[in-house]
């Protein structure tokens, strides 16, 4: 109950204070995980970038069901042949599991090509058995204005066991501000499951 409450003052905190500045950037991806083998989860992930690439991501449901995650970190980027943003950023994780991250979300762009990587290191706070790494990346075309399509792979990795790894398709539709992508991993075994988004930006 006090690690909920604490993140409910962390977040409203940030909250106010984006409110307060001019902002640079911001955006709001919305996922719904569903699976033959697993319930159905909803994972909300709210993130900014100032004006002087300063960077503050919310999470929920990410690292652990019922679980908030909130990160900061410095967005580089860049524009030569191609166009990229490297965001290194430290976080604290609250609630069914309590601990903290070191995390990068790196993206790049070249015409209608795309990628994008998020990888972090989480370290629980009682004990190392829980310790895991994880990695989520993807490559995608823009064949349309409204429609690209790719493919995407995600890796896990808790500490003493084996590394587990995803891959899967990736179908994406525009509409104005929003996409809707939608992965389907292992989409020719039993053990497949779709991540469905909503997302938009400002």
């Amino acid at each position: 109950m006090k690690a909920k409450k604490n993140l409910l003052i962390i977040t409203w905190s940030i909250l106010m204070q984006l409110n307060a500045a001019a902002q640079a950037k911001s955006g709001m991806e919305n996922y719904s995980i569903l699976g033959s083998k697993q319930s159905y989860a909803w994972m909300p992930v709210l993130h900014h970038t100032s004006k002087k690439g300063m960077y503050t991501e919310l999470r929920y449901n990410y690292e652990a069901e019922r679980t908030g995650s909130v990160y900061m970190g410095k967005s580089f980027s860049g524009k030569r042949k191609w166009e990229y943003a490297i965001t290194p950023m430290a976080g604290i994780v609250m609630g069914n599991y309590n601990g903290f991250s070191l995390a990068a979300n790196m993206d790049a762009s070249c015409g209608k090509m795309f990628a994008s990587m998020q990888t972090q290191y989480t370290i629980n706070g009682k004990t190392a058995d829980e310790n895991f790494f994880f990695n989520w990346t993807e490559v995608a075309f823009q064949s349309t204005r409204w429609l690209y399509t790719g493919a995407s792979m995600q890796q896990t990795k808790v500490y003493h066991a084996p590394l587990q790894q995803e891959y899967g398709l990736l179908v994406g539709f525009v509409f104005g501000k929003f996409t809707v992508p939608v992965y389907i991993f292992n989409p020719f075994n039993a053990a497949r499951n779709c991540i469905v988004g909503i997302n938009t930006a400002w």
